[in-house]
């Protein structure tokens, strides 16, 4: 059984599996960015995660409610986007841009259902969602309601994690080429999510990190 109960579905998975850490990776990996030690039993991982997707269970559940968390819990999100200072190129947005309503509606839950994130690692406390880059940027499709990539996969998280009603934090994760770091640490993105308090500045991570853990727990 997958994470959060969900079977993966995605094409690349067998491939992707030659990437899995090891049992104690996985611990170490979950330690590293905030778990603290817990038992390899306790932390699962999967690779390119699409949870609402795949999720059958939530097929079954009537998806006004994720347009409902989403309003509840990310009331001024439009808002906190326009009055980032940080990046005043982040702050264009389109009228329908983290806007959800009637009209929208639909293209939000797809936005929802389409969320893939690289890495996954669960605990019983805590969700960890990462996104790994090499030379591509962070994706912005002004065309979406969830414009941004790391923005969207926060937000489909958490809007998962309380339709299938777990008690689990979201913790966002990346990681990078150790040369493009501080370019990584730069983007707009990041620094949204970093002043927001969703993202850890010292969660982003080189590859070598990884590379390390990896050689650590073999």
């Amino acid at each position: 059984m997958g994470i959060l109960g969900i079977e993966n579905r995605t094409e690349n998975w067998k491939t992707a599996q030659l990437l899995e850490l090891s049992d104690a990776g996985q611990v170490a990996l979950a330690s590293r960015l905030g778990e603290g030690v817990a038992p390899a039993d306790d932390v699962r991982i999967e690779l390119f995660w699409c949870g609402v997707r795949d999720g059958k269970q939530i097929l079954k559940k009537d998806l006004e409610e994720a347009v409902a968390i989403y309003n509840r819990r990310f009331s001024n999100l439009r808002q906190q986007i326009c009055d980032f200072k940080q990046q005043p190129s982040f702050r264009a947005l389109k009228g329908h841009n983290y806007v959800v309503s009637r009209e929208t509606r639909a293209d939000f839950l797809n936005n929802l259902r389409n969320t893939e994130i690289d890495i996954v690692l669960e605990t019983p406390e805590r969700l960890f969602i990462g996104e790994a880059k090499h030379e591509s940027g962070f994706s912005v499709d002004g065309k979406l309601i969830l414009v941004h990539q790391l923005i969207r996969q926060f937000v489909t998280a958490t809007i998962l994690l309380d339709l299938l009603e777990e008690k689990r934090e979201v913790v966002p994760f990346v990681v990078a080429d150790a040369d493009r770091l501080e370019s990584v640490k730069n983007t707009a993105q990041v620094k949204f999510m970093v002043h927001q308090g969703w993202l850890k500045d010292e969660n982003v991570l080189p590859w070598d990190k990884i590379d390390a853990i990896k050689k650590e727990t073999i």
